[in-house]
């Protein structure tokens, strides 16, 4: 069984690395996106990459794009870094869908239902549209990772510390991580979980330390009321979910209004109840947690950063023909979905229960109960009804991943515009053909112009690194 859990989470990580960097548009892979240009691969330029990597950004630190920048400006030709930001944010991302696979195993053991769970990480359709393949966004695929590391009980001491590892590397790299606090209550005696809430408990510490002493500035813009937090949510986590384009939600919206939302959500609560209703304890937490955190850090990441664009309940009917899709559904929307894998695994974990109890007829009353013995038939399923409970499993299963499979391609990114990498670095050493090696040139990153790198004409034509 590990043997077979091994490979089959390598086997998600090349997959899930190669999927994600096929789901970009060539002009996605070639066009820096917003901090990776600016902040991280510029102020590894600047500073050098270890000094970056203590450098806040908006109030915390963010340590996997940094160390991804840092590695990118030292090892990569100028011409390659905005490939290779890309290629290793997608390679991030099928490390995070492998790992979702190992660490659901609690509340998800069935080894199917577990792999369609991970191929979320990879396939939620919005992703492209803005999170995929730059490592501006990785945070929101770590807070995605987090709950299933917390609720998970490492098989060894060693394995324990890896994974504690990879949950202080993802709590230095986005400050949310706090929301999760709660969870550390869940069967908190237990020694063997213990590397990975402390390290959890150190990387959050670290960055309250870090907005502490360098606080992200105010918003300027006025807090989103509850009726717009409601439909923003409504559209960026359940709507993308079953169309991932803008025009085709908004039909929707001006058909049928907000309602549209609630209908499309119905089959997220029922995957919730049935999975309540059939299964563990671990499942109920892990039910709770999708819920509740789905909601949650959609409305956080709105009123933190709020803008005029998610007052939804304030657009005029032409503007919500054609609504705002913000990054902030993506991770909600993965929370829903996961609803779905969960509430097959806790159907078959019902079905394939321990040894069954029930009273031997003749027995006294107020007797305990002897378990069930070849004169006392356990209440066992009989191999028809096996059969079906595995074939109705694998249609919901299979349903699901079609559903993220025809969105697979998006319609549009916001990198197809570009500005491409590769041709300004060409026209810039045309610039410093004629310039002294100080000279300073701006290559730009999307999606306007504030977000560039200021490189030396020395560093062009300098081996990686120099």
């Amino acid at each position: 069984m590990r043997r077979w859990s091994g490979f089959t989470a390598v086997t998600i990580l090349i997959v899930g690395s190669l999927a994600s960097w096929l789901r970009l548009s060539v002009a996605a892979r070639d066009t820096l996106w917003a901090e990776d240009a600016r902040d991280f691969l510029g102020d590894a330029v600047r500073d050098g990459p270890i000094a970056a990597l203590f450098t806040p950004y908006a109030g915390y630190l963010h340590t996997v794009p940094r160390i991804i920048a840092g590695v990118t400006e030292q090892v990569a030709p100028v011409d390659a870094w905005a490939m290779a930001m890309a290629g290793a944010s997608c390679v991030v991302v099928g490390g995070v869908a492998a790992l979702v696979f190992i660490c659901a195993r609690d509340s998800v053991p069935w080894g199917p239902a577990r792999v369609i769970l991970a191929s979320i990480t990879v396939l939620i359709p919005h992703a492209p549209h803005e999170v995929l393949g730059n490592t501006a966004n990785l945070h929101w695929y770590f807070l995605w990772l987090m709950p299933w590391l917390l609720l998970y009980r490492p098989r060894s001491r060693v394995g324990a510390w890896l994974l504690g590892c990879v949950t202080l590397l993802a709590a230095l790299t986005e400050i949310q991580m706090v929301l999760f606090l709660p969870l550390l209550l869940w069967k908190w005696r237990d020694r063997r979980r213990l590397p990975v809430r402390i390290l959890y408990l150190v990387g959050i510490g670290i960055q309250i330390a870090t907005t502490l002493i360098a606080p992200r500035g105010a918003s300027q813009g006025a807090p989103i009321g509850f009726v717009s937090l409601v439909d923003g949510y409504l559209i960026n986590a359940v709507m993308t979910v079953w169309f991932s384009s803008a025009p085709a939600i908004g039909h929707l919206l001006t058909t049928f209004g907000s309602l549209s939302g609630v209908v499309l959500l119905l089959p997220f609560f029922a995957a919730a109840a049935w999975g309540w209703w059939r299964g563990s304890p671990v499942q109920r937490v892990t039910i709770l947690t999708l819920l509740l955190g789905s909601a949650v850090l959609y409305a956080t990441a709105v009123e933190v950063s709020p803008g005029t664009f998610y007052d939804y309940a304030s657009l005029p009917l032409s503007d919500r023909a054609d609504p705002w899709l913000a990054r902030y559904g993506v991770v909600p929307s993965m929370f829903l979905l996961a609803l779905v894998p969960l509430a097959v695994g806790a159907s078959r974990r019902r079905h394939r229960s321990g040894v069954a109890f029930r009273a031997v007829p003749g027995a006294a009353v107020g007797s305990t109960p002897t378990p069930a013995t070849a004169q006392t038939p356990t209440p066992t399923p009989t191999p028809t009804r096996r059969r079906r409970r595995v074939i109705v499993s694998s249609v919901v299963l299979l349903a699901l991943l079609v559903l993220m499979l025809v969105q697979f391609s998006p319609r549009s990114t916001r990198r197809d515009d570009g500005p491409l990498w590769q041709p300004q670095v060409v026209a810039a050493r045309t610039v410093c053909a004629s310039e002294p090696p100080t000279h300073v040139v701006a290559l730009a990153g999307a999606p306007a112009s504030e977000w560039k790198v200021d490189l030396p004409c020395s560093r062009l034509d300098a081996p990686p690194g120099r």
